[in-house]
């Protein structure tokens, strides 16, 4: 065998395991492995704010000492029921005379001469007192009533022992001319800020008063008539002074 045809098939035997492999290359391509990404999940952190009671500086102090916060309840005090009446003047509440209840002690009334008087005193100096309120001075319901009591003012004083006193929130000047020309035998009560007139329970909101009498032994309230027509408040009171005079 010459040395070219050695040659030629040496060559020819690479060619064939060349292409053999080339063959089973694309037989069996290779496969790209691919690597699972990972997945980036942000997570929030929700900050959560926790707000504690503010302490006190003592409770703050006691904390810092290492001594427990004791809560002391104070017991409460306890008023007398003269006291209470007197506070309700004094702070303008809305505090009601009821029956069985004594005047307070210190409440004032201011008269149309201008007089001051206490009107504990002056009723237990009275023994019995009758008190009527009217809404408006000289107006004809309240003219009709004042005129009763004036018509009865006899009986009931000089027969019962009973006093008499108008009520109203008119001025001194106003009442004055009112008693004068209706000629009464008793005094009026001016009572501008209306005290006394909420105090029995006959004031009218906002600023009216509801015609009403009331009776009075020794300063404690025993007969409340409120809202009443001017006949009957003159006529209803000595009616009710009667009863007391036979019930002594």
């Amino acid at each position: 065998m010459s040395v070219s045809r050695r040659r030629s098939e040496r060559i020819a035997a690479i060619q064939q395991e060349f292409e053999i492999v080339k063959a089973q290359k694309a037989e069996t391509p290779a496969s790209k492995v691919t690597k699972p990404k990972k997945s980036r999940t942000k997570t929030q952190t929700i900050a959560t704010k926790v707000t504690e009671p503010k302490k006190s500086t003592r409770e703050t102090e006691n904390l810092k000492q290492g001594s427990p916060t004791v809560k002391v309840d104070l017991p409460k005090t306890t008023k007398s029921r003269s006291a209470k009446k007197e506070d309700a003047i004094e702070l303008g509440d809305d505090y009601e005379l009821n029956v069985g209840d004594e005047i307070p002690s210190d409440l004032e009334i201011k008269l149309q001469n201008g007089e001051e008087q206490n009107l504990l005193e002056f009723s237990k100096k009275a023994g019995v007192l009758v008190i009527f309120s009217y809404p408006k001075a000289s107006t004809p319901g309240c003219t009709r009533q004042a005129k009763g009591f004036r018509d009865h003012y006899k009986e009931l004083n000089e027969k019962y022992g009973a006093s008499v006193l108008g009520l109203s929130a008119d001025n001194a000047k106003t009442q004055t001319n009112f008693k004068v020309k209706q000629e009464l035998q008793y005094d009026l009560i001016c009572d501008t800020k209306k005290e006394l007139i909420a105090l029995l329970g006959c004031k009218k909101f906002p600023s009216g008063i509801i015609r009403s009498h009331f009776i009075f032994v020794d300063g404690v309230l025993r007969f409340k008539n409120v809202k009443v027509s001017p006949e009957e408040s003159f006529t209803n009171a000595l009616k009710q002074v009667k009863e007391l005079s036979k019930s002594k």
